[in-house]
């Protein structure tokens, strides 16, 4: 739980985003997702590995977003819960802060 002080930071850090057109469907800051969402630091760090295993393990023509989904949900059991476009904002997230070579599926999406 935050204390007022660290809703303050991050309440700042989301107006501004926002403004700047940060949302599901356009994420600009993968950290500002992940705490959004309650995704941890660590877990932030193993949902880049998963991905990357996801490219690596993947023709381009076979990406889904269940494969993601389903690394995710390895990860983070609550993500279950997740709607496809939570799903969709991780991976477009990843794509542009992260992952290069997952721009062009995030594209496609």
């Amino acid at each position: 739980m935050m204390d007022d002080k660290q809703q303050l930071y991050f309440d700042s850090l989301a107006e501004i985003a926002e403004a700047l057109g940060h949302s599901f469907d356009n994420p600009i800051s993968i950290s500002l997702l992940c705490l959004t969402l309650g995704i941890t630091n660590e877990e932030k760090g193993e949902i880049f590995v998963a991905f990357n295993q996801v490219l690596r393990q993947n023709e381009f023509d076979k990406l889904s977003v269940p494969l993601f989904r389903k690394q995710l949900e390895d990860i983070i059991p609550s993500a279950k819960g997740f709607d496809d476009i939570v799903v969709i904002a991780l991976i477009k997230a990843f794509a542009r802060n992260l992952i290069a070579e997952l721009v062009p599926f995030a594209r496609t999406l």
